[in-house]
């Protein structure tokens, strides 16, 4: 039966740009790299680039994407805006949490998510 999620993957058509953007903005660890397959891993889970698959078309921020946890938000989007990071709507406040989008360099949706504090009661 399914487990769990065994890896997310994203097109890229760079791939050594695509793993300086995850591995060396981001701070992914890379496993391994190959000239069409590449795997990151970050706590557990692993994050593939494709090279060469077909890209979506990327018009407006309701297709699916990851988001990282990110505790405080607020620094983080500090520290990667100072790596060259561009947010796409700034910092959204929701009942949920609080959530932040970018992009990679070949337009792929990434996000960035902080949960609500948990309230006693």
């Amino acid at each position: 039966m399914i487990q769990k999620i065994a890896y997310i993957w994203y097109p890229v058509t760079d791939m050594n740009r695509a793993i300086e953007f995850y591995n060396e903005l981001l701070g992914l660890t890379l496993l391994f790299k190959g000239e069409d397959w590449s795997e990151l891993e970050i706590d557990g889970q692993r994050l593939a680039l494709r090279k060469g698959a077909t890209l979506p078309e990327h018009n407006d921020l309701s297709v699916p994407g990851v988001s990282f946890l990110a505790k405080p938000i607020e620094q983080v989007i500090a520290t990667l805006s100072r790596k060259g990071v561009q947010f796409a709507e700034g910092l959204k406040l929701y009942p949920y949490g609080k959530l932040a989008t970018f992009r990679d360099p070949d337009g792929n949706l990434l996000g960035l998510y902080e949960p609500p504090p948990h309230k006693d009661g």
